[in-house]
């Protein structure tokens, strides 16, 4: 494996304790070509300043790049000064002007990286997220040698590491994503295989597939589907995406929207996400199945979580965007058949 370049982005939001924890654990990488770039999504919590403070009094300290959104998106960034320090020792802090959700966020990172780092993958790591020294090496091996436009490790859950979070994922034939292993043993799923979906709280993507399959569709999504969306663009232009059992990492989850208890934020968004995912990428004869779908799960949250105004909202949202979703089916590139697409979907009927 030659040197590659890992440029590791970590979205905040009203998260600076996590996200500190979240750098630190890639400061322990034994992979040796890495950025950490993190990029703050309008926090109100003084974020910025209490990241910047716990560099200046890390011992030993880290310097930090500051950037606006404006500066990194021109490139304006001392690059030569940058290069000199080793990775454990610098970290790039970008200031968003406002919150753009996880796929606009992480896409002014990933953007910077592509053009200014000139990186050969991108690491997706959530602020409530952690991996171990060895994540990255073992990521990047296996997509060398699967020539993968995604890998994704296995995610255990922080809370109780003897569970999984997630081992990549599953996109059943009526829209809905699920998490592999859920909550299973972390015993279990230990087969490295090809996987129609992934979870992009740790996921490895390779920068050729980003720049064929597009970054996240931050016009569509907010919140939920962005990365099922994203993982189908880039199947189907053509790159498989890989489960990784031997990488590790963490994943806490939930902390940007409610915690573990289901907010209106997740409802809407999720009800919303849904449906526009599956009319972009699933097959038109599963179309019966996802629209099924989607009105149980609005039944289901109006029923038996009461979270009417949430569906109100989601679908209210949804209808405000039709154009584009129509706009957008006729700009993906397809490069592999229906079938083979498809060999890979499940269907399962399965509300969360």
């Amino acid at each position: 494996m030659g040197r590659h370049r890992v440029s590791v982005i970590i979205l905040n939001w009203n998260s600076w304790k996590t996200t500190i924890e979240a750098v630190e654990s890639v400061y322990t990488s034994h992979f040796r070509s890495y950025d950490v770039i993190v990029v703050d999504n309008a926090s109100t919590d003084n974020s910025v300043n209490r990241i910047e403070k716990y560099a200046q009094e890390r011992k030993p300290p880290i310097s930090v790049f500051k950037l606006s959104e404006e500066d990194a998106k021109k490139g304006k960034f001392n690059k030569h000064r940058y290069e000199k320090l080793d990775p454990n020792r610098r970290l790039i802090l970008i200031k968003n002007r406002e919150n753009y959700g996880f796929g606009g966020g992480n896409n002014v990172g990933i953007k910077f990286a592509l053009s200014v780092l000139n990186a050969d993958y991108i690491l997706l790591l959530n602020d409530d997220a952690l991996i171990t020294p060895e994540t990255i090496t073992k990521l990047v091996q296996t997509s060398e040698r699967t020539h993968a436009g995604a890998v994704a490790p296995k995610i255990l859950w922080a809370r109780n590491p003897e569970l999984i979070d997630s081992a990549g994922g599953e996109y059943s034939k009526n829209g809905y994503s699920f998490d592999r292993g859920k909550f299973r043993p972390k015993t279990e799923f230990s087969t490295k295989e090809e996987v129609p979906t992934l979870c992009a709280a740790c996921a490895l993507y390779s920068s050729k597939a980003l720049l064929e399959a597009g970054l996240f569709n931050d016009r569509l999504f907010f919140l939920y589907y962005e990365d099922t969306d994203l993982a189908s663009r880039i199947r189907w232009a053509g790159f498989p995406l890989i489960y990784e059992p031997s990488a590790i990492a963490y994943h806490y989850g939930g902390k940007s929207t409610g915690g573990l208890e289901v907010s209106d934020l997740a409802v809407s968004h999720s009800l919303k996400g849904h449906l526009i995912c599956a009319f972009l990428n699933l097959p038109r004869r599963y179309a019966p199945l996802y629209i099924l779908g989607n009105v149980l799960y609005a039944v289901y949250n109006v029923v038996l979580r009461g979270k009417v105004k949430a569906v109100v909202k989601g679908y209210t949202m949804l209808f405000r965007i039709l154009p584009e979703m129509f706009r957008e089916k006729k700009r993906i590139q397809k490069r592999i058949t229906e079938e083979e697409f498809s060999k890979l979907l499940t269907l399962k009927w399965r509300v969360s």
